[in-house]
């Protein structure tokens, strides 16, 4: 049997891997850290909460409604803050501070519906779980296979769009040089709305998800939110694929790496489960900001750096060989 520790990695690493995704795509195409990011997620946890908690409908059936919600959402923040912003010079600087404001001002909005879901009906919104809503196969959870199977089906329709559709052309030429890609006929516009609507969409999806398995707060996108950049950042924040591969390492050092340190050294370590993003964050920026995808590269990563080392290394030894 599947250990609860192992079930909730597998959903939350596949939750994860789409909050990665959906913050490095923004930081790639914006050039700017949404950190806004996360308060879609909640979002999403509000309609699932609310469908689900208050209104009797099955979770699953919150899924899509919530990512076209947090999509929604994405869409209208760029037209009405991130848009304006820009077109009157603002420096990314100031955008990502008023990013950092927003979430704030998210989360008071989100505490009063959670004040008055708690004084109309009686319900507590902090750290709830939607578990018991969950079905069962084989003794096992719904969202162990329902969640990874998502994860896994939106990956691989993000990459055939970025890679075979026309669109999907225009927002990889939107993304490397934005003023060439619109002097060839590309409709950047367009492409910054469709970039916010899917970012939101992916966030509202998992915010909807994630209560199926772990404690969650409607309120609670601050942690979540160094989670994800800590992710993106482990990824490469100049890489989409770099997200994916983050988004699973960090779920990994997270759950079971925690796990592995609690019985070695007891208990009292899990109350520095928070700090293990900023650790990871700090020792990744150290050793290569590109991060894993930056140590990857052949021709200016680590890894490149060490093979081309190791072959000079060997290529020397040849020759005094030779000379000998």
């Amino acid at each position: 049997m599947l250990t609860p520790t192992v079930i909730g990695t597998v959903m939350y690493a596949s939750m994860l891997v789409l909050l990665c995704i959906g913050f490095t795509f923004t930081h790639m195409i914006e050039k700017f850290p949404n950190f806004a990011h996360t308060s879609y997620a909640s979002i999403g946890t509000m309609f699932a909460y609310t469908f689900v908690r208050l209104w009797g409908y099955d979770p699953y059936t919150a899924w899509p409604l919530a990512a076209l919600l947090g999509g929604l959402f994405g869409v209208v923040l760029y037209l009405l803050v991130v848009l304006p912003m820009q077109r009157i010079g603002t420096s990314s600087i100031h955008i990502t501070f008023a990013m950092f404001a927003l979430t704030y001002v998210i989360n008071a909005v989100l505490a009063v519906f959670s004040y008055w879901v708690m004084i109309t009906y009686g319900f507590r919104t902090g750290m709830f779980m939607l578990k018991n809503y969950d079905f069962t196969f084989n003794g096992l959870p719904g969202v162990l296979f329902v969640a990874p199977a998502t994860s896994v089906a939106l990956v691989t329709i993000l990459h055939l769009f970025l890679t075979s559709s026309k669109f999907g052309v225009a927002v990889r030429a939107t993304i490397e040089d934005p003023e060439l890609a619109s002097s060839l006929g590309v409709n950047t516009f367009h492409v910054h709305v469709a970039s916010w609507f899917l970012t939101g969409a992916l966030a509202g999806l998992a915010g909807a998800a994630l209560p199926l398995w772990q404690p969650t707060s409607l309120s609670g996108s601050d942690q979540l939110m160094m989670s994800v950049i800590a992710g993106s950042v482990l990824g490469g924040l100049d890489n989409i694929y770099g997200a994916i591969v983050g988004g699973v390492a960090l779920a990994y050092a997270q759950r079971i790496l925690l796990g592995v340190l609690i019985r070695t050294f007891g208990i009292w370590i899990a109350g520095y489960e928070p700090l293990m993003p900023l650790l990871m964050i700090t020792v990744v920026l150290w050793l290569e900001p590109k991060g894993i995808t930056g140590i990857m590269d052949v021709s200016t990563g680590r890894a490149g750096r060490l093979g081309r080392a190791i072959r000079r290394l060997l290529g020397s030894r040849a020759r005094s060989l030779q000379l000998v």
